[in-house]
């Protein structure tokens, strides 16, 4: 047979890669549990703010500083006599409501059919760096205008003068905050980022890391941020952030009691959140839904936490000021 022949396109068909991300990104539940992973390794404030509480409300009441003695001393009790009777007060009423964070990412078929999962995974850490950056900048930002005990650094941690006293400046507003004898023991030392870098790059507090690790790929400088030989020091965890409000001032605090986030899980279709064995909403609060948009060939993934930021005990820090002149 003689002429043109027109051949017809294949038609488009559907890949295993193409199949299992979808199917992935119908599942809300493996969605959040992807975002989950992300955060967890960005989020400080969490660190800080360890209690977690739940309201289903939106408002949140708590008192602060609440004394751990009853409001009179014991007295001396003669024989046959009545004991005195004392009141155990509480501290100061505080209220908060909760705020609604959220964020939406959109990602196309066509994407999705060009690039694979890495313009999944890339939608993912973009929408976890949102969450962690907005929440975290407002909680470190209630952290740090809740303490109002601090004291002056001996010289500047950066080395800039007279030798930096680290550690000293640090046990020294360690031994104010026992001094209050309210039961706290401050256990992590809240940073900028310079200031992170100036303490575990310290010559002094070098000397007190170990001499021998096992293995190169373990020594404190190839670990880098993350070592846990350049984070915990003289029994303190070090804490570097970039999302703190004001830079040149440590806060050392008692994390197990300091404060916490106050998170609301709204009833609503579509919506979840993963749970731990107890059947009961896991702590960061994060939840996550999937839609899918035939419209526009294209899936929207949503990301939210309900939540607020709440200092409990402020007096469970002191900041040490000039650390970084």
């Amino acid at each position: 047979m003689t002429g043109n022949v027109t051949f017809a396109p294949s038609p488009a068909t559907l890949s295993g890669d193409i199949i299992a991300i979808n199917r992935f990104l119908k599942d809300p539940l493996w969605v959040m549990r992807a975002l989950r992973t992300i955060t967890e390794q960005m989020f400080i404030a969490n660190k800080v703010l360890t209690s977690q509480m739940w309201t289903e409300s939106g408002t949140v009441g708590y008192e602060q500083n609440e004394n751990i003695y009853a409001d009179n001393s014991p007295q001396p009790v003669a024989p046959g006599a009545e004991y005195p009777i004392t009141t155990t007060g509480t501290g100061p009423a505080s209220m908060a409501n909760v705020v609604n964070w959220g964020q939406d990412s959109i990602i196309t078929d066509a994407s999705i059919s060009r690039q694979k999962f890495d313009v999944v995974g890339r939608a993912f850490t973009k929408l976890a760096n949102g969450h962690v950056q907005k929440i975290d900048s407002v909680a470190l930002s209630a952290v740090a205008s809740a303490v109002t005990q601090n004291t002056a650094a001996l010289s500047s941690w950066a080395g800039t003068g007279a030798a930096p006293a680290i550690l000293r400046d640090i046990m020294r507003a360690f031994a104010n905050i026992v001094n209050l004898k309210q039961g706290y023991m401050p256990d992590t030392v809240l940073l900028d980022t310079t200031t992170f870098a100036n303490v575990v790059s310290d010559d002094k507090l070098a000397a007190l890391l170990p001499r021998e690790v096992p293995g190169v790929s373990n020594s404190p400088v190839l670990a880098g941020w993350d070592s846990a030989y350049m984070k915990r020091i003289g029994g303190f965890t070090f804490l570097g952030s970039p999302n703190l409000p004001v830079a040149g001032v440590a806060t050392l605090l008692d994390s197990k009691v300091f404060g916490g986030f106050t998170d609301e899980k709204q009833a609503a279709p579509g919506y979840v959140m993963s749970t731990g064995k107890d059947g009961m909403p896991d702590a960061d609060g994060l939840q996550v839904k999937t839609i899918r948009k035939d419209d526009t060939d294209s899936w929207r993934i949503r990301c939210r936490r309900i939540t607020v930021p709440v200092v409990l005990e402020p007096r469970a820090a002191w900041q040490i000021t000039g650390v970084n002149l």
